[in-house]
């Protein structure tokens, strides 16, 4: 089971032992899938002007899903059945909590925090999926490499802090949403070790999109909650956003990653994580002017060599 740092998309994959060497194509499926996920953060910044998260989280889910669910059509690739509990039960979890709240969690701190910055945080979730693994899946345990690359990783996580905390303080709101980010790259980890409990014959569209219902389905009492009394008002870039996020960045995308991980194996998809946040870096600075200190950039230097360090050594 594997997931990508850039959305927390978890696919079970069987790996082959030697997988085969990338080609044109590969890379050019893993281009899309960095501009794809690493656009959805400039996406969320558009669509959080004029929507509440919740309603732009719901938005996004039910488009997805509804991609998704074309996609499962298109490859005859079958949800479970409905009396397959233990299945939906697990999809139901993953779609709760590494699906619905960490978009929640991230389009509630892009009110406040910079797109770049979100998809900084967001690349240290396979931090996460080292911890988590290492006291539940016994084959993994994390090395003494590996603990190094963590702490590496995390070193990187406190700089990103540094700038926010001098300048307001520990309680002040950018302090705050920095939190929630973080707190979304821990569940988009958890995710990974989450899948493990599903059915290993489950095609992995027909998981994605399992999971991806859930959520929207979870996400409407919330959106009918937050809708705004006087309504909204949405302009071009706003519907274009909006679609931007459920039809690429959630419903193409996890169809692409499918695809190029059945191609060539997982490793060579980890590279999207890695890749993701230097795009949303160039969006956020051709799209809305975003300029990071110096420190930011220090810190995704240190975070990514950390997550490196794991990646490469849970590889061997």
């Amino acid at each position: 089971m594997r997931t990508c740092a850039g959305r927390g998309t978890p696919v079970p994959v069987s790996s082959p032992t030697s997988p085969p060497r990338p080609g044109v194509l590969d890379w050019s499926l893993l281009a899309t899938l960095v501009i794809l996920w690493g656009s959805a953060y400039a996406g969320t910044h558009i669509g959080v002007e004029v929507l509440p998260p919740a309603v732009l989280v719901a938005c996004r889910l039910c488009i997805g899903a509804f991609v998704l669910g074309l996609g499962c059509l298109a490859m005859r690739a079958r949800l479970p059945r409905l009396t397959d509990y233990k299945t939906w039960g697990v999809l139901t979890l993953i779609g709760a909590t590494g699906t619905l709240l960490p978009f929640l969690l991230i389009s509630i701190a892009q009110k406040t925090v910079p797109s770049a910055l979100a998809a900084i945080y967001i690349a240290a979730a396979p931090l996460t999926v080292a911890i988590l693994c290492h006291f539940l899946v016994p084959s993994e345990r994390l090395n003494l490499k590996r603990a190094v690359g963590v702490g590496v990783g995390f070193l990187g996580v406190c700089l990103l802090f540094a700038p926010a905390l001098s300048d307001h303080g520990i309680g002040a709101t950018p302090v705050v949403s920095q939190l929630l980010l973080l707190a979304a790259a821990v569940l988009y980890g958890s995710t990974s070790v989450m899948v493990r409990m599903v059915n290993p014959n489950l095609h992995p569209v027909a998981m994605s999109c399992g999971f991806v219902l859930v959520a929207a389905l979870l996400s409407l009492p919330l959106a009918i909650q937050a809708w705004p009394e006087g309504g909204v008002h949405l302009e071009a870039r706003h519907v274009f956003a909006i679609l931007g996020l459920g039809v690429l960045s959630t419903g193409v995308a996890n169809l692409v990653y499918v695809l190029t991980i059945r191609r060539v194996g997982p490793v060579f998809m980890s590279n999207v994580g890695n890749l993701a946040p230097f795009w949303s870096i160039l969006v956020g600075a051709l799209a809305f002017g975003e300029a990071l200190p110096a420190t930011t950039f220090a810190a995704l230097a240190i975070l990514l060599f950390g997550v490196w360090l794991v990646q490469r050594q849970g590889a061997r």
